[in-house]
């Protein structure tokens, strides 16, 4: 009797291992990852927060995993357009052991996409410039989005009477040059600066006029923003680069001080009529 129960208990014991062994079985699984074309620089793609080497316009993503069940994955890219632009772009799949899946981060999406510029200096002369666009008068509330150092506030009011600037950038550091900037010209009175994403901007309905170098990438996500919350009749003014699709009411062409020409397109709240000119 004794021996039985011990052969009895030694076969349950193997049945359950052997189950245990095949609800364990580990098969091998693929995910391939179709990212943009190298442009600054490669994409780095990390899955589930580790990096998956590569190069080109494909990543391939490789795990044993325990066949049929299901494991979710997050995959980041961070995306380098230009020497100036950043982009992380999310996306989240769930997936079986032993099925392989196909993504696809070259898709723009406005909701989910993080977008970093780095701030570059328009020269004096061609902030100036594109004050003139806009027709900046005393009467006019200017904002800087992506402020950088401010100068694209001080100027309109030191050189065009603005009655007030509003900056507002995502950098507390550069911020602090601003500020310091704001303090040598005196203009602590007249200058309001902020930490911020430009891209979550509600109100801007005192807004007359806002000068913009944020890149195109940027800028197509600021076009609807912009469209949403200023009043008709405000202006807006980028230097060089355009806002998605929306068409500019005017483009002009001006020559700076190093002799290089700068092409500067403005936007009226309300207005369709283009126009294309050159500025000596």
């Amino acid at each position: 009797m004794k021996i039985s129960t011990r052969i009895a208990l030694c076969l349950v014991l193997f049945l359950g291992l052997s189950a245990w062994n095949i609800a364990q079985e580990t098969s091998p699984s693929e995910i391939t990852i179709t990212v943009p074309e190298k442009g600054h620089s490669e994409t780095v793609v990390k899955v589930n927060g580790k990096e998956v080497k590569g190069e080109g316009d494909t990543r391939t993503f490789k795990a044993k995993l325990e066949k049929g069940k299901e494991f979710k994955f997050k995959i980041e890219a961070l995306i380098e357009p230009n020497n100036y632009t950043k982009i992380t772009r999310f996306k989240e799949i769930k997936l079986k052991g032993g099925d392989n899946a196909k993504v696809d981060v070259t898709v723009k999406n406005p909701k989910t996409d993080k977008i970093v510029v780095r701030w570059v200096p328009t020269p004096d002369d061609i902030v100036d410039e594109m004050c003139k666009l806009a027709k900046v008068t005393k009467n006019d509330v200017v904002y800087d989005l992506g402020c950088g150092d401010a100068v694209m506030l001080i100027r309109p009011i030191q050189k065009f009477n603005a009655k007030k600037g509003v900056g507002i950038d995502i950098d507390p550091k550069i911020l602090e040059k601003a500020k310091e900037n704001v303090k040598n010209a005196k203009l602590q009175d007249k200058i309001e600066l902020r930490v911020g994403d430009i891209l979550n901007v509600k109100d801007m309905a005192d807004a007359d006029v806002v000068l913009l170098y944020i890149g195109d990438d940027l800028g197509e996500r600021l076009s609807p923003v912009l469209q949403k919350t200023m009043k008709k009749g405000a202006r807006i003014v980028s230097h060089r680069f355009v806002l998605g699709d929306w068409t500019p009411t005017k483009t002009v062409t001006v020559k700076g001080a190093d002799t290089y020409e700068y092409e500067l397109h403005m936007w009226v709240l309300g207005e369709k009529k283009v126009e294309k000119g050159k500025s000596k």
